[in-house]
């Protein structure tokens, strides 16, 4: 009986390899997967720390735009004390605004100085909020002026009439912030566990479509199927196949990102972000089991296509669920949950979103999304030599 469970395993081995090397043959579609997961990594992290470095320097910059600074000569004189540059608006500036091309802006009117002394005073914040990257940070800087000129102006009137300048803060503020910096950019960095899982997906499809739909539509499933070999081994050393390519194309991809955060000069995001190797051997063990039930499924769906285009259209639908789940967790904002281990492509997102934000972990968070991948991947295997006992099926071809 062990002889025999053993020479099985040799034979969905062979299989295995076979199918491997065969698809590898096609060296410039596989060096272009490769180099493609690979760069990925750089690609994004290098864009996102440009981004947020722009942002950061923009809310650091010291400068803003005042229209009609000769009417407040007291809030220039202030802005000029916590060294400010004042710059002047372009004359269009309300039309460039609008097009996402000029920062906010603040308006003086001519009465300023005037209603200034009765405690009337208005200024006007000239700004779009649906063009962040250019109104975000300026507006947020020129409210804080505008606070911190109040602020000192109402001080001042109260020392004047013998007040206290603390009747206007009866309370006390203490901010306590417990988040880390390694989770405030976590927040950001969402985007590793989600491009690494969609490359669990797609990097695979070509091979899955090509061994299930591409069999089908070269006529090569009943000579298969006639070998010696049987059916179950036949669609395991397909699946494990297809697994192999998924994992080492996800692994790639964590290669990426991990070369990057370590030596790519990000000062935004890699200063708070340093994992140990041990940390992306969990992410590792997340997506050992991830990706052969990924790979499983879309074998499945692509066995029900009559040629490869058809096949690609049927798993490009696991693609597109992988590729939305994340986004509706991320709009939804959903909270850690135990049920989310049994979702896969959530339960894995939590994971490694826990362990870029320095969070512990517990062997729970492991076992229960592999016990459902091992299910997903050998429901799947079962479907589709299931499947291969059907003529329409086997015979079944554009």
């Amino acid at each position: 009986m062990a002889t025999k469970q053993i020479s099985k395993i040799k034979t969905i081995l062979t299989v295995a390899k076979k199918e491997l090397v065969d698809h590898l043959r096609d060296r410039r579609t596989a060096t272009m997967i490769f180099l493609l997961s690979i760069a990925m990594g750089p690609i994004i992290l290098i864009g996102l720390g440009y981004f947020i470095g722009s942002i950061e320097a923009k809310a650091e910059k010291k400068e803003i735009y005042l229209s009609g600074k000769q009417h407040a000569p007291e809030l220039v004189n202030f802005l000029q004390r916590q060294d400010m540059k004042l710059l002047d608006p372009k004359p269009d500036f309300r039309a460039l605004i609008k097009q996402g091309n000029h920062d906010a802006v603040m308006v003086i009117p001519a009465d300023f100085n005037e209603k200034f002394l009765t405690g009337e005073a208005k200024v006007e914040l000239v700004y779009d909020d649906t063009r962040q990257s250019s109104s975000g940070a300026s507006v947020g800087a020129l409210r804080r002026v505008m606070r911190a000129f109040n602020a000192e102006v109402a001080s001042q009137r109260l020392i004047a009439r013998g007040v206290a300048p603390s009747v206007l803060r009866p309370v006390e503020v203490q901010d306590t912030n417990l988040g880390t910096a390694a989770q405030r950019a976590a927040g950001l960095l969402f985007i590793i566990p989600w491009i690494t899982l969609i490359g669990c997906v797609t990097g695979c499809t070509a091979m899955a479509v090509d061994l299930a739909a591409g069999e089908r539509e070269r006529g090569s499933l009943e000579p298969l199927l006639m070998t010696p070999i049987g059916r179950d081994a036949l669609v395991l050393g397909k699946g494990v196949a297809v697994s192999i390519y998924s994992l080492g194309i996800a692994v790639l991809t964590l290669m990426g990102f991990a070369l990057t955060l370590k030596y790519g000069n990000l000062p935004a995001i890699g200063s708070v972000l340093s994992h140990s190797a041990a940390q992306y051997g969990m992410f590792f063990l997340m997506l050992l089991t991830f990706a052969p039930a990924m790979a499983s499924i879309q074998m499945l769906l692509a066995t029900y296509g009559r040629n490869f285009k058809e096949g690609q259209t049927y798993a490009s639908y696991a693609i597109q669920l992988v590729a939305l789940i994340p986004a509706v967790a991320m709009f939804a904002q959903l909270k850690d949950a135990t049920w989310q281990l049994f979702v896969p492509v959530l339960a894995q997102l939590m994971v490694i979103t826990r362990l870029l934000r320095g969070e512990t972990t517990d062997l729970i968070h492991y076992l229960l999304p592999a016990a459902v991948n091992t299910v997903i991947f050998v429901l799947a295997m079962v479907l589709i030599a299931r499947l291969l006992r059907q003529e329409k099926i086997i015979f079944g071809r554009a």
